[in-house]
């Protein structure tokens, strides 16, 4: 695996280049600023399979060049990890939001470090895999056939919705608000009903479509502060929310034009809407838990509803 890290500080990224090497990362590019860094990514001849970066930069911070880097050709889907000191809310958002696959604060565990480069490589190879499928020229397809390979329970990434990421970042963006700023954001799952439906008698491209354009409705409907959300799969969106902001799951469908009582306007979609889950654990795991936990919550709301319904 080829790695550009980039840090302003010699010594970071000769401490980077020792432990690389001892993971068995030997092809390590380095670079001390953010626009060093583009010229290197800009050289078609210089093709990097992970990116470290510092957040905190003169001119030109980590996180800006992580949103540059993710408008370079070929690195819309590479690993792009925040190696850094900065532990502070502010930049974890942000971070996520311009496009970072991961994040870890200095001092960092060595063997903690070497299991997220092999988890965010591995996330990256599969998931350039899925978007070449869905890509692929369907008129070889009967139009209400679905790819054989395509489950309705994979997650999917939808990277054209602000605000929306794929789930491996998701879940790394939850661990560390849970862990790092319990309690300072909440966790909610909305679920489309009927989806299994919509899946047996949509194309692949027809249900991405379905999904992709509830959750355009749902962020729209929940454009009122800070939220990042994920497609979890069969039919579930994750949303986290700032507890500052005020937006709570009694309000969700009713701040935005296009949801009215759960129906999306203009097509068959309807949505449950689970229960907050607070964001505060002490572990990894902890974390992954309140996820499901928040997808159980979802799925409760819609068995209730068809009991009394």
């Amino acid at each position: 695996m080829r790695i550009l890290a980039v840090d302003d500080d010699p010594s970071i990224l000769e401490l980077l280049n020792s432990v690389l090497a001892a993971f068995g990362y030997k092809d390590v590019v380095t670079a001390r600023s953010g626009s060093d860094a583009l010229e290197i990514l800009s050289n078609p001849s210089e093709v990097f399979d992970c990116l470290l970066l510092d957040v905190q930069m003169p001119n030109m911070n980590g996180i800006t060049l992580c949103e540059e880097a993710r408008k370079i050709p070929g690195y819309m889907y590479t690993p792009i990890i925040m190696v850094t000191a900065m532990v502070q809310k502010q930049y974890i958002d942000e971070a996520f939001e311009a496009g970072a696959t991961d994040y870890v604060t200095k001092p960092f565990e060595f063997s903690d470090l070497k299991q997220r480069l092999s988890d965010a490589y591995r996330m990256a190879a599969e998931r350039r895999a899925a978007i070449e499928v869905l890509e692929a020229d369907e008129d070889d397809w009967p139009e209400s056939e679905v790819y054989p390979d395509v489950r309705l329970t994979e997650p999917q990434y939808f990277g054209d919705l602000p605000g929306c990421i794929g789930l491996a970042e998701f879940e790394n963006y939850v661990i560390q608000l849970s862990t790092m700023h319990a309690a300072a954001a909440k966790i909610l799952a909305v679920k489309v009903i009927d989806v299994e439906q919509i899946y047996k008698s949509s194309s692949t491209s027809e249900f991405r479509e379905s999904m992709a354009s509830a959750g355009a409705a749902l962020l729209r409907a929940t454009k009122q502060g800070r939220k990042v959300a994920t497609y979890w799969g069969n039919g579930v969106f994750l949303f986290v929310f700032d507890n500052e902001d005020g937006v709570s799951a009694e309000r969700l469908l009713t701040q935005g034009p296009e949801i009215t009582d759960g129906v999306l306007l203009g097509s068959t979609l309807i949505f449950h809407v689970g229960e907050e889950v607070a964001l505060e654990a002490t572990t990894k795991m902890e974390a992954l838990f309140l996820i499901d936990k928040a997808v159980e919550l979802a799925d409760l709301q819609r068995s209730q509803a068809a009991k009394f319904g």
